[in-house]
């Protein structure tokens, strides 16, 4: 069988379902005294209410046709004024919102701009924290007496910097 017979027959499966649950459900229901005297009442004011507008049409064809007309024109002007409303919201939303959606994307677009450059600064600070201290241990300072402590304590002072550098750029992203 092919895919749309398969389906049609589950359709239609389903359709009988349905009607025959309708059928049954509703039976069920009539079997119940106060259900059934209130559709007997709703029968009753939809045949009354039909009969009346039949005697309308039949008497005055022209005054019932003037006011369903009336009332089309009436249900169409407030789905217009209600159209009109949607669309003024729609612009308002799109310009409000969507603007700030871009403006947003922007500004971040910056902030992702600077952050990396102030990345690269820090590398170039870093770089240049490093050279510094290292040439502070290869330049012998006279006032001060170069011993293996000084030494240790100046490469970890170097240490301690390139190591809290480079947490600092890898926090950033």
């Amino acid at each position: 069988m092919t895919q749309s017979t398969i389906e049609t027959q589950s359709n239609s499966k389903l359709l009988k379902g349905i009607l025959i649950g309708g059928l049954v459900g509703g039976a069920l229901t009539l079997l119940d005294s106060t259900t059934r005297n209130k559709m007997k009442r709703s029968a009753v004011l939809l045949k009354d209410n039909s009969m009346n507008m039949i005697e309308q049409v039949k008497e005055n064809p022209g005054e019932v046709k003037d006011q369903m007309v009336s009332g089309v024109k009436g249900a169409t002007e407030t789905i217009k004024e209600a159209i009109h409303d949607v669309e003024a919201l729609y612009e308002t939303v799109n310009e409000d919102v969507v603007g700030k959606v871009s403006e947003v994307k922007d500004i971040s677009t910056d902030a992702l701009g600077t952050a990396k450059e102030a990345t690269s600064e820090l590398k170039d600070i870093s770089s240049k924290v490093v050279v510094a201290g290292k040439q502070l241990k290869e330049t012998p300072s006279s006032s001060v007496k170069s011993n293996k402590k000084g030494e240790k304590e100046s490469d970890e002072i170097v240490t301690k910097s390139e190591l809290s550098n480079q947490k600092s750029i890898s926090s950033n992203f």
